[in-house]
């Protein structure tokens, strides 16, 4: 039998999950953690513009 308490347990999984699994008694912990993953994300777009770049300057590599 579905039951609204088992709607409520999905929905506060899902909410885990989009928090990348912090809970939201800690939100300073989830900022942190999304901006440490919009950092790796910058990171790793700069990192690839500057192999595109090399790539242009040293094709042979």
């Amino acid at each position: 039998m579905h039951t609204r308490q088992d709607d409520n347990k999905v929905i506060n999984q899902q909410n885990i999950y989009d928090a990348g699994g912090l809970s939201a008694d800690d939100p300073l912990a989830a900022i942190k953690a999304i901006r440490l993953e919009q950092l790796a994300q910058c990171r790793l777009k700069t990192q690839k513009e500057v192999q595109a770049d090399l790539k242009k300057i040293n094709p042979k590599r």
